[in-house]
């Protein structure tokens, strides 16, 4: 099986890929999970779609594993290690596009390093800005859902205004990835950089590390040690929209190819919205495994977790031609298949 999905992606971003045919995209946050996928669809477009090769300047804090740059390193992917909570500005090659991906997005961990979450978000988007602006680049900056908060307007457009906490241990991402989102506009609408931002909704595939402590990895690593998952249970079981990774960079790559300045735009899928025991019959049904678990008080860092997440779709499907392909039952089968081959039965 194709872990990866690239002929799927490409197939979403159809004759749009030939935008990059011959350019140079400075992109961050290539060794986390959605990086690995962006490094294995660039591969795939270099060999079966471009005439002319695309390169990739992969930022990330860590270089990825030996292996995968051995297996990259002919595929127009020229890895590179900087610490992004400091200044990127200036870079010596010229950059057609510029990508910043980098951030800390489980709750477990942007609790531990909250500084450097804010740091990352904050000065590596500014940094990332300066070098589109000087290159005359195309800009795209990764939001996240998160900035919607509890949305009373389901689906949620891009229009909704969330109420973010600015005192709790979710703050550091939120926040800070709103206030990398006003960078983006000021820089659009004051400065010319032609940016967009996109909100990305609870992707998963294969890459997320087993340790990221979100609720698939923890329900996969919990199968492979047969062990019982924790669902966090206060009032009511929050609910979300769970977006096959595949889906997330197609819509990715189409915001950064065909996204209007100054624009925001939801990257997820509308349907079905589950709770996590909804989605613990959805796995089990889909993949053939049983996934026991017990319910608990929710932790500190999950008490003021959001209650609903669901997008509403029509404006990137309208502006930038996002059409998801891959269904939630083919991207669950798809990570479990991966999953179950990778991790160790983590005690999470």
């Amino acid at each position: 099986m194709n872990d990866y999905r690239v002929d799927a992606i490409a197939a979403m971003i159809g004759s749009e890929a030939l935008k990059l045919d011959g350019k140079t995209i400075l992109w961050t946050g290539t060794s986390g999970f959605l990086g690995q996928w962006v490094i294995r669809v660039i591969e795939y477009l270099n060999q079966h779609v471009l005439t002319k090769q695309c390169r990739v300047l992969a930022y990330d804090m860590r270089l990825p594993e030996e292996k995968i740059r051995r297996e990259f390193s002919t595929a127009g992917v020229d890895f590179r290690s900087h610490d992004l909570t400091t200044r990127l500005w200036p870079i010596g090659e010229h950059v057609d596009f510029v990508v910043h991906m980098a951030g800390i997005a489980s709750p477990y961990h942007y609790k531990q390093r909250p500084l450097e979450t804010i740091d990352v978000a904050i000065e590596g988007t500014r940094s990332a800005l300066e070098i589109a602006r000087h290159h005359g680049a195309r800009f795209l900056f990764t939001s996240s859902s998160e900035v919607y908060q509890t949305a009373t307007l389901i689906p949620t457009p891009e229009s909704y205004i969330g109420a973010i906490a600015s005192n709790n241990e979710r703050s550091c991402y939120d926040v800070s990835k709103l206030m990398a989102e006003n960078l983006t506009y000021v820089y659009s609408h004051n400065l010319g950089v032609d940016a967009s931002t996109i909100r990305i909704f609870n992707s998963f595939g294969a890459g997320i590390a087993e340790a990221d402590a979100r609720i698939l990895p923890r329900i996969a690593s919990a199968v492979v040690g047969n062990s019982a998952v924790t669902v966090y249970r206060k009032d009511h079981l929050p609910t979300r929209t769970y977006c096959p990774a595949a889906n997330t960079i197609a819509g990715l790559f189409l915001a950064l190819l065909n996204g209007k300045s100054g624009q925001i735009y939801n990257v997820g899928v509308d349907s079905p919205e589950l709770n996590v025991l909804e989605l613990i019959a959805r796995i089990e049904h889909a993949c053939g495994v049983k996934v026991p678990f017990h319910i608990a008080e929710p932790v500190e860092v999950y008490v003021d977790e959001p209650m609903r997440r669901c997008p509403d779709i029509s404006k990137a499907r309208h502006e930038i031609g996002y059409k998801p392909s891959v269904s939630l039952d083919d991207g669950l089968r798809e990570f479990f298949s991966w999953a179950l081959k990778n991790y160790k039965g983590l005690r999470l």
